[in-house]
């Protein structure tokens, strides 16, 4: 998140009002948030400014339902993966929704983590998956997208997947308070936050 106050505009404005209304909300407010129009994953020298980064056209993307709400849990995969098995991993709940994001990664990589949370039994746990835009994602030649490989490790088609949400190392950010109630609608582009 830090990183991303470094891009130029139109994303460091953008980034930083969805981080100043997670920030400022009050203990009992609902924070509604709507997706941006547009994303880029380009990387460019942060030290001069070139020219603008490309802006590609945003969509949310599902794969049951297009609604989940529950509790969100999860995080950034690579971090996970140091800490899964430990007391330090949160305690799954069928009411939890698990937000699944990592940066910069390949297929190889990105399907080993997935089958992290397979064998550790995650996936019988949840009520859903919110899973993240990838950025820089190297496919190694596979074709196969992080979605396509989510699907194929967790192989239940009972189990919603919301995906391509914006909180990833892509740029502009929407800020993702952990542990809130969340409402997340993949039609509206819009997710709600409450109990943070």
């Amino acid at each position: 998140m830090v990183a991303s106050f470094g891009e130029w505009q139109p994303f460091v404005g953008m980034t930083w009002r969805y981080f100043k209304q997670i920030l400022s909300a009050s203990s009992n407010q609902v924070v509604r948030l709507n997706a941006p129009d547009f994303w880029s994953d380009e990387h460019l020298n942060w030290e001069n400014f070139e020219r603008p980064k490309e802006q590609c056209a945003n969509a949310w993307h599902y794969t049951r339902q297009p609604v989940l709400e529950g509790r969100l849990i999860g995080g950034n995969l690579n971090t996970m993966s140091g800490i899964i098995g430990s007391k330090f991993f949160p305690n799954l709940s069928a009411e939890d929704i698990l937000l699944i994001e990592d940066a910069e990664k390949d297929a190889a990589t990105v399907e080993k983590n997935f089958a992290m949370l397979k064998n550790a039994g995650v996936f019988d746990k949840i009520k859903g998956i919110i899973l993240g835009k990838h950025a820089l994602f190297d496919d190694l030649g596979s074709h196969k997208t992080p979605i396509e490989i989510l699907l194929e490790v967790v192989n239940n088609p009972q189990l919603p997947i919301i995906y391509d949400y914006d909180c990833c190392h892509t740029v502009p950010m929407l800020t993702t308070p952990l542990g809130a109630r969340v409402l997340i609608n993949a039609r509206t582009m819009t997710i709600e936050f409450a109990d943070f």
